[in-house]
């Protein structure tokens, strides 16, 4: 069962669903059932060999300075 990120049509309010086969999430701010699926985004660790990485620069765009452990 995957993890999805939804957005409510109604509210604005994004969220993460545990969904099953053909289950439809509800909005847990409106309760309203108009809701979208988002596109997720996937981590890549960066220093992997196979896609040519040496590590994560420290202007890393995913943190807001040096106090983040996933790129420094």
């Amino acid at each position: 069962m995957p993890i999805y990120e939804f957005c409510c049509n109604q509210c604005g309010t994004a969220f993460e669903e545990l969904v099953r086969n053909g289950f439809r999430p509800e909005c847990p701010e409106c309760h309203a059932g108009d809701v979208r699926r988002l596109l997720s985004r996937f981590a890549v660790h960066s220093s992997s060999p196979n896609l040519g990485g040496g590590g994560a620069s420290k202007n890393c765009s995913s943190c807001a300075g040096s106090s983040c452990g996933t790129c420094h």
